[in-house]
């Protein structure tokens, strides 16, 4: 992944794509996925493998993050003379795009249907050093500029400028040069034959031949000059190769070892130190996510730090603390993180939530244990909470004034609640408290008006004070025991509304 950026646009990642669909028209050459000022663009550039035109055609493109995983799926029509920028998910940090289907004008010309991409192989550079490299581009001057040698693989064929093309395509689709010139100027025999007269032609020439002498003494110190250079450059490239390849490639070695054996610091460390060496980076972002589902046990973390997302800040003792007013993400789907800045989530703190009025819904991390007192307090808005496998404590005034809450299930892992924890929550109509609950604190449910059904998970032993104070609609109460094992129940007072209630047993 290239982290660079050029005019002030940051490069997230720049990929050629070297496969080609079998009798596809139309190729996928790179794809380019940039940020600016927090948006991400990708520019999809691709290539005619016909002379026929206008063509547009349909891509599937598919996101995936910097893990790999997907990270979105779309469809889109481009057309190769129009193909402006188009939106990325804010995740996206590599992307496929698939050729499914191609017109030519309104004319459907061919469709994936099941075929798969295949790797194109490398394709021949033509170099310097090549004994035709100057009757080569003395043949090409003002036609083309040979970049490869032209060849033929699996019913296609390549130009000179590496355009691939349909093998019934008479001119290339990007330089349009003529398939037939070509075949002829590019023929062993034919350059051969034609250097051959070329060189006739100048020794006939005096003046050509006087500097066909002076060329060569030029070449000749010219070479003598390069053997002593590439000497230099030799124990030079040595030097090189020792400090920026040889070396970081042991450290790198080492630290992929250390990172087997479960090492996480020292892999992490030396992966950070190697920078931008082959994917040390990548590395050691892996080997930090490695070491986060070793201490939190999960399969997959939401790791993240304090630089990253400055709302959070954490307590040596995982407490995690949130500033509301530098929070820039969605309150319609907010998710508590497993980790920050290296320390497992235990607690929210308190007043996490406090007054924030337009939050929706809720994913509690699995590492929490607590949520801090008033946690949820004035939460207007919220309608829904999906709670952690290892939650244990609500604290005191947790969901208090949630207006918008209709119903919630406590789970079985919790097992104590403070006072007044859904105390006003005036929309909610149904209750299940989970098995480790035995007590109802006081005014749990005080002035819950719409209040209908709760039910319990495990016998208890007293309901506290105040704990049904004005719930009016209160009818049905579902309890896993005996009438007997009700009526031992302590009721505190002020709790009126159990008086007339429908007790269900489940015994």
């Amino acid at each position: 992944m290239d982290n660079g950026k050029t005019n002030g646009i940051k490069i997230i990642s720049d990929r050629e794509q070297k496969e080609y669909l079998p009798l596809c028209p139309v190729q996928v050459q790179k794809n380019t996925i940039t940020e600016e000022n927090g948006k991400r663009m990708l520019q999809i550039i691709m290539g005619a493998c016909t002379d026929k035109t206008p063509l547009r055609c349909r891509l599937t493109l598919q996101y995936t993050d910097a893990r790999r995983a997907p990270a979105g799926t779309e469809e889109v029509t481009l057309s190769l003379t129009d193909n402006p920028p188009l939106p990325a998910p804010d995740t996206a940090v590599y992307v496929v795009s698939r050729v499914e289907q191609v017109w030519q004008g309104e004319s459907s010309i061919w469709e994936r249907g099941d075929r798969e991409p295949m790797p194109l192989p490398e394709q021949a550079i033509l170099w310097q050093t090549d004994p035709l490299y100057d009757q080569i581009r003395r043949e090409c001057e003002g036609v083309v500029n040979p970049v490869f040698r032209p060849d033929t693989v699996d019913g296609l064929w390549r130009c000179t400028c590496g355009q691939i093309n349909l093998e019934e395509t008479t001119a290339c689709g990007r330089c349009h040069t003529d398939r037939a010139w070509l075949d002829k100027h590019f023929d062993e025999a034919y350059l051969t034959e034609e250097k051959r007269l070329h060189d006739l032609e100048a020794a006939k020439n005096p003046a050509s031949k006087k500097a066909n002498v002076a060329r060569s003494k030029v070449e000749s110190d010219r070479l003598k000059m390069i053997a002593i250079f590439s000497a230099i450059g030799a124990a030079l490239l040595l030097v090189i190769l020792t400090v920026t390849l040889i070396i970081p490639s042991i450290r790198y070695g080492s630290a992929d070892k250390m990172l087997s054996e479960g090492e996480y610091d020292g892999a992490i460390a030396v992966f950070t130190d190697l920078g931008d060496f082959r994917n040390a980076g990548q590395r050691a972002a892996d080997a930090t996510y490695q070491k986060a589902q070793h201490l939190t046990g999960l399969t997959d973390v939401y790791l993240t730090t304090s630089a990253a997302e400055p709302w959070f800040s954490i307590s040596e003792d995982g407490i995690l603390s949130f500033r509301k007013d530098d929070y820039k993400g969605s309150w319609d789907v907010f998710v508590v993180p497993d980790m920050v800045d290296g320390v497992i989530v235990r607690e929210l703190d308190k007043n996490f939530f406090l007054n924030c009025k337009d939050l929706v819904t809720v994913t509690l991390s699995d590492c929490l244990e607590v949520l801090g007192e008033q946690t949820f307090f004035n939460c207007e808005s919220l309608t829904a909470v999906t709670f952690g496998k290892n939650l244990h404590t609500l604290g005191p005034r947790t969901f208090i004034n949630c207006y918008s809450l209709t119903d919630i299930t406590i789970p079985d892992t919790i097992t104590k609640i403070g006072l007044r924890a859904f105390n006003s929550c005036t929309s909610l109509r149904s209750v299940h408290l989970g098995s480790g609950i035995t007590k109802v604190p006081s005014y749990l449910f005080s002035c819950c008006y719409s209040l209908e059904r709760v039910s319990f998970g495990a016998p208890i032993t007293a309901i506290d004070e105040f704990a049904f104070s004005e719930c009016p609609m209160l009818e049905k109460i579902y309890y896993p025991g005996t009438e007997a094992d009700w009526k031992a129940v302590t009721v505190g007072e002020e709790n009126e509304a159990l008086n007339d209630v429908e007790i269900i047993y489940e015994n």
